[in-house]
């Protein structure tokens, strides 16, 4: 697909999911890079299931940067588990206001996201790498603003890995597929005891380049409250007896 190709559909599609204010030249020109990068990168690394760069904008771009309108200006971010870099690079792209630390455990996904924003030149972005439950002892608890998870895990059980990260004030933000069993009801005991709040359960239709459309949700939570410090547990322990 050409660059110019690659614009219109991108102008189109963010147009149908409502973030056309992230349609600027300057943005489409560095998410068309890093599609390309992300494209080549998985030829050798599994970062996603997605081959077309239709579906890269729409499935990634855009479902990324739809929740962007949550994150307060300003803030210092943690992506757990950002794998293939999603959501961290497309956010730090599109709102170059926050400063983005993206943790996975695998060195080599890590090392991915480095050079990816090294090549994008995107100064906003920073890599730790290890295990979340094992780095929540460490300095870095309660040292950002606000902590994000794109993944499949329930939200009791990302919530447990991602609350303890997040200074009391601050936001855990969950991006989530279709909300089926997994509702922010069934996820509240797990959320008094490491200490939130519900403050919106936001539900939105995303839309493909062809017009198909899928259901995701974003649940908005406060920390309103020191997480006590036995959380988080192992991770065995987290998934055999979720919160």
């Amino acid at each position: 697909m050409t660059k110019r190709d690659f614009s219109a559909l991108c102008a189109e599609n963010f147009a149908l999911n409502g973030i056309s204010r992230f349609a600027t030249d300057d943005i489409i020109s560095k998410l068309c890079e890093l599609c390309d990068i992300f494209l080549e990168t998985n030829k050798v690394m599994n970062l996603t299931a997605i081959k077309d760069e239709k579906l890269v904008i729409s499935r990634h771009f855009a479902d990324c940067l739809i929740p962007a309108q949550f994150f307060p200006f300003r803030t210092n971010v943690l992506d757990v588990g950002s794998g293939g870099g999603m959501p961290a690079l497309p956010l730090a792209i599109a709102r170059p206001d926050l400063e983005i630390t993206a943790l996975d455990a695998t060195a080599k996904k890590t090392a991915y996201i480095e050079n990816t924003a090294r090549t994008l030149d995107l100064s906003n972005i920073f890599v730790v790498t290890g295990r979340a439950e094992e780095l929540a002892a460490t300095t870095l608890r309660a040292s950002f603003d606000v902590v994000t998870a794109r993944a499949v895990a329930q939200t009791n059980v990302l919530a447990e890995l991602c609350v303890p990260f997040i200074k009391k004030g601050g936001l855990f933000i969950a991006l989530k597929g279709k909300r089926e069993d997994d509702s922010a009801a069934s996820a509240s005991s797990a959320m008094k005891s490491l200490g939130c709040r519900l403050v919106s359960d936001n539900v939105f239709d995303l839309y493909d380049t062809d017009g198909e459309k899928s259901e995701r949700h974003v649940l908005v939570y406060e920390k309103i409250s020191e997480t006590p410090g036995i959380y988080p547990r192992k991770y065995a322990q987290i998934t055999k007896n979720p919160l």
